[in-house]
């Protein structure tokens, strides 16, 4: 019931088929044993994607302690030569460039909606910082974009 927003939480923060769906069985795997830390404070979905961002989390740190690069994102064609809007494609590129502390913050906020408060809850950081690292990926991504402002 689950398992495809867990994955979509999972690939946003990894940007890895292959460590998406790692993440998608450690979630479940460890669940029975994750289900004694859930306090009924949120709701059970609420709680079952925050365990979801952190299991994604611990796997970037791992992946960026091996210096691994997912191959089906290295093997990617950009198509920076041609003029025209910015397309979904762009934008992942755009992503991939960003460092991880400030895409996973803009992913959790624009793309999954989550709120400042609920971010820095789940990530372990001040709400003031996800403000922070927000607006400074927003930068990022208009500088790789090329836009002004």
């Amino acid at each position: 019931m689950h398992s495809d927003r867990v994955y979509r939480l999972a690939f946003g923060i990894t940007r890895s088929l292959s460590d998406a769906e790692d993440v998608v069985q450690d979630v479940f795997v460890a669940l029975p044993e994750q289900l004694a830390a859930f306090e009924g404070r949120a709701s059970l979905t609420t709680w079952l994607h925050r365990v979801a961002v952190r299991a994604a989390m611990l796997r970037l740190r791992r992946e960026r302690f091996l210096e691994t690069v997912p191959l089906e994102w290295a093997s990617r064609k950009t198509f920076s030569d041609m003029e025209r809007p910015v397309t979904r494609v762009d934008l992942e590129r755009a992503l991939n460039k960003i460092p991880d502390e400030y895409r996973v913050v803009i992913w959790l906020k624009i793309v999954e909606g989550w709120s400042h408060a609920e971010i820095a809850e789940t990530l372990g950081i001040a709400e003031n910082t996800s403000y922070q690292r927000v607006h400074r990926a927003r930068r990022m991504l208009r500088a790789i974009l090329g836009e002004e402002g």
